[in-house]
């Protein structure tokens, strides 16, 4: 019989890691970038681009700072909350939380600091911007949601199987 993953030093760490590498990054861009300016890093394709969003994902909900602050501050105490009641925790359970945590936080941080989220990773396409400019808690956050989307499955799929034996154990 294996032993259960703790985990919650793991999921801690991630999200520690997800948030100080998010901040990091945007402290940079804001001190060595003008709001709009773009410095090329692969031309044509993809810039760094400093735009300030003071909406939520797509701009969706712009100006809405408070209830937007006041969204992710309770999203991470859910998922908080959430990963310390889990009674059989993975890795994958840490790994996706702790992201989903860590970028939520980043955000969150910003719109409680600033009044908007600094974006800046700018895909292109022959030097035109072709999808909304995005952070390194944004990609925490859409890992994290596809992590654990990927868990559900493998847990469904394993129910499933466990529940086939049952069956066929029965008959």
């Amino acid at each position: 019989m294996s032993k259960p993953f703790k985990g919650l030093p793991t999921f801690f760490a991630i999200a520690l890691a997800a948030l100080g590498l998010d901040q990091v990054v945007k402290h940079w861009v804001v001190g060595n970038l003008g709001v709009y300016e773009s410095i090329p890093l692969i031309p044509n394709l993809f810039a760094m681009t400093y735009v300030r969003n003071i909406g939520a994902a797509f701009s969706a909900f712009s100006g809405q700072v408070g209830g937007l602050s006041l969204i992710a501050g309770t999203v991470a105490i859910a998922i908080i909350v959430y990963m310390i009641r889990l009674k059989d925790r993975t890795a994958l359970h840490a790994v996706s939380l702790g992201l989903l945590l860590g970028g939520t936080l980043g955000n969150f941080a910003d719109r409680v600091r600033l009044g908007y989220v600094v974006d800046m990773f700018d895909l292109q396409w022959n030097g035109q911007n072709i999808f909304p400019i995005f952070n390194i808690a944004d990609i925490s956050i859409d890992v994290g949601v596809g992590l654990l989307l990927l868990l559900f499955y493998l847990e469904s799929r394993r129910e499933k199987r466990e529940a086939a034996l049952e069956q066929s154990k029965g008959a």
